[in-house]
Formats: C-alpha cells, sequence, structure tokens
C-alpha cells in the first residue's frame, strides 16, 4: 500500500481556546482558641484543656520518572501539533472520561477495550470509559472523506485525527476523534486508536525520536502498544503530581529523576 496515499503521518490539532469558565471554591477554616476555665479556688476549678499541636503532614511523595521519560514528557505533552504552541500542560481535570464511539468494527472495538484497559491501568487520577449517552469525546470510525463533517478543524491528508478544546485554565473540555473505517489494515487502524485517543488525553505532540512509541511522526512503525517511555508520560499526566497550566519549571519540582 503507498504509505503517502494513506497519510503518511498522523496529526492532531488543539483548537483556539474556549470561553473561560470560573471555578470559586470555599475555604473553610476551624475558628481555634485557647480554652477558658471558669474562674475559682484552686481545689474547685476545672483543670486546662489544652488541644494537641496536630501532626504535620508528610510531604506529599513524588513520582519518579528517568530523565529521558521526563524529556519525553517535555516534547510530547506541551503544546499540540497544529496551531497551539503554549508550553504548558493540557489535560483533563476530571476523575472520569466518558467516550462515546460511532461505527466501528468489531476488531476495532476490541483493540479500542484494549486501549481503555491499559491506560487505565497507568492513570492513578483518571480513567477512560465507554458510554452510550453524553460524552466527554466522540470517536468516530468514518471513511476520509467525511472527516470535514465530522471536525471542522481536520486536516487533509490523516487518517487518524483528534481535536481538542480547553478552556482558560487548559483543563481539556471535551475532544473529537477520527479514526479511517476503510483502506488500511486492521493493525494500523489499532494503532491509530490507541495514538489518537492517548493524544485526546492531553499528549498532543508527536516525536521522531522512538519507532516503538506511539507518538513516533513516521507512520511506517505503527505500534500497537505503549512502549516502556509511553508509559512513563502517561503515568506522570495523570499522577496527580502535575496539573492544567504547568509549565517545565513547575513539572520538573514535581519529580524525582532517577
Amino acid at each position: 500500500m503507498n504509505r503517502r496515499s494513506a497519510g503518511d503521518r498522523l496529526r492532531r490539532v488543539a483548537p483556539v481556546l474556549l470561553a473561560a469558565h470560573l471555578a470559586l471554591v470555599a475555604c473553610e477554616s476551624s475558628a481555634g482558641g485557647t480554652p477558658v476555665a471558669s474562674a475559682g479556688s484552686p481545689s474547685s476549678a476545672a483543670p486546662a484543656v489544652t488541644s494537641a499541636a496536630p501532626s504535620p503532614s508528610p510531604a506529599p511523595v513524588k513520582p519518579r520518572i528517568s530523565k529521558a521519560g521526563l524529556a519525553y514528557f517535555f516534547t510530547v505533552a506541551f503544546g499540540a501539533e497544529y496551531r497551539d504552541k503554549v508550553k504548558v500542560i493540557k489535560m483533563w481535570a476530571k476523575p472520569e472520561v466518558g467516550i462515546r464511539v460511532h461505527g466501528g468494527s468489531a476488531k476495532s472495538r476490541s483493540c479500542l477495550n484494549k486501549v481503555i484497559s491499559d491506560f487505565n491501568s497507568l492513570t492513578a487520577t483518571t480513567d477512560l470509559k465507554l458510554t452510550k449517552g453524553a460524552a466527554d469525546i466522540e470517536l468516530h470510525f468514518a471513511p476520509v472523506a467525511k472527516f470535514r463533517s465530522l471536525e471542522p478543524w481536520y486536516i487533509s491528508g490523516n487518517d487518524g485525527y483528534v481535536a481538542a478544546r480547553w478552556a482558560d485554565g487548559y483543563t481539556i473540555t471535551s475532544a473529537n476523534v477520527l479514526i479511517r473505517s476503510s483502506g488500511i489494515s486492521e493493525r494500523i487502524r489499532c494503532h491509530l486508536i490507541r495514538e489518537e485517543l492517548t493524544q485526546g488525553m492531553g499528549m498532543l505532540r508527536d516525536s521522531d525520536k522512538y519507532p516503538e512509541s506511539i507518538f513516533y511522526g513516521q507512520y511506517w512503525s505503527a505500534p500497537t502498544r505503549y512502549s516502556a517511555l509511553d508509559k512513563e508520560v502517561i503515568r506522570l499526566l495523570y499522577s496527580g503530581a502535575v496539573g492544567p497550566g504547568d509549565d517545565k519549571a513547575r513539572v520538573k519540582k514535581a519529580v524525582t529523576v532517577r
């Protein structure tokens, strides 16, 4: 098969920011004071009540990541392949991200289930979950000719595509995934499912450095499993140690490089 005719690179997009959402957080504190005993003779005075000082909370354990893993995190999790060049983290900030699937063969659905299971096994804060109702991510299996009607930000020449949208705080609020349904092998399609869905979770850039990685920019490799570095990147992004809008300096302070 002519790889170019099928799309020799996989691309994705991060469109312009949506309108800002304002979250108000109310902080409550207990009014603490020194207890006072009523005046009286020493023999009848109530004993003073003292409050034990609370033990300091232990410092959170920093995630451990390899030097190569952190460098790869900065490559694929900052900015996006198209339009967005802001070097901060974009990610979901909710415990479950719902996926609604449109179309797809039995083999494609089976591959998708495996991707979801693999992703969830790596994350501490956020899981993917299939849903038939309102969803955060819409995943379409369709002919390339229909991609533009399904996603106005689609850029031609791509067999797999994801458009992610976020609010002012760089929290992803929705994503649209497009997977070519015909004219490519099941193996290539399974690779596209894994790459585009994972990138829709915030890892929006390609790299030309590691052919075994799902983020590898050349089409010929097309791995269908997460590499060791892929796993490090996913674990860190959804470890709870980093958040939307964090820059590289903040990430470096949040981890221990081994």
